[in-house]
């Protein structure tokens, strides 16, 4: 794993796209970037790249990612619950628990209700915390947050559950992508790179010691410097401390390059701010 790593304006997507370009059809090459990011990034890689550089490269966003690999491994046909299946699933979960929860016996009817829920759910999933965990850390507890969590338990389970049931499974996209990933060896060989993530949830983590295990290569451009202290980059340095986990886990070298550029060049008023109120003024 290669990690680039800079300010503003240093370069960093500029010199990925100037990769993918140099690479050409030597290899297959991917660049993962957030989902608002992904038509510019397009626009960006054929600007770079010229008309040919869908031979050998794509842009894509986790979402597209799993639409790829479905695709490979089956179940591209099977479609996720819209927001009202989920308000109804979860509304018939809670009506068939009722007798044995506690805090959640009469639960509000109302969508907004539910809604929240399902926002909560869907956090926790994001970041791998399962219903079983939930059930622990309520035996660890008293009273009433002991209560809650064993009945979120319950009810997360049970949501869960209906989301497989009878042979389908309409969990989120990015559920199924780390269950099909692996076997679907759609990262084998290729050069990753992933430009324009502040950080990475559980599940994206997953995807990319998978994608460790699997690429050439993997090359991470992150908005920070490596040793700075300043706080506007606390939350890189944490995915760059994260980054290092997923490359020790997978047994990959990492290498953090600090990229830099002449700020006394740059003009615009976020180089106003860089130069003087984060820097301890003119240099």
């Amino acid at each position: 794993m290669t990690v680039w790593m800079g300010r503003a304006r240093t370069g960093k997507s500029t010199r990925i796209l100037e990769t993918i370009r140099d690479l050409g059809d030597k290899s297959e090459q991917i660049l993962l970037v957030p989902e608002h990011a992904s038509h510019a990034a397009e626009v960006d890689l054929c600007r770079v790249c010229g008309d040919a550089a869908s031979r050998h490269a794509e842009v894509l966003s986790f979402r597209r990612l799993c639409d790829r690999v479905l695709a490979l491994t089956g179940g591209a046909s099977e479609t996720a619950l819209d927001a009202g299946g989920k308000l109804l699933t979860l509304q018939r979960c809670m009506t068939e628990l009722s007798p044995a929860l506690t805090v959640y016996r009469r639960p509000s009817r109302k969508p907004a209700f539910l809604q929240k829920l399902l926002d909560l759910f869907d956090e926790l999933r994001a970041f791998e915390v399962t219903p079983e965990l939930l059930n622990e850390k309520a035996a660890e507890m008293s009273g009433q947050t002991a209560d809650k969590l064993r009945d979120l338990s319950m009810i997360y389970a049970a949501y869960e559950s209906r989301l497989r049931g009878r042979g389908h499974d309409r969990r989120d996209r990015m559920s199924r992508l780390c269950d099909n990933l692996e076997k679907s060896e759609y990262m084998k060989g290729k050069d990753v790179f992933l430009d324009g993530f502040t950080y990475f949830n559980a599940q994206e983590r997953r995807v990319l010691l998978i994608t460790l295990k699997q690429a050439h290569s993997v090359t991470v451009a992150l908005l920070g410097e490596p040793d700075s202290r300043e706080e506007m980059f606390a939350a890189a340095l944490r995915t760059l401390w994260q980054l290092r986990r997923l490359a020790e886990e997978a047994g990959k070298p990492v290498t953090i390059e600090r990229m830099t550029a002449d700020a006394s060049r740059a003009s615009g008023a976020l180089a106003h701010l860089e130069r003087y109120c984060f820097r301890g003024g003119a240099e």
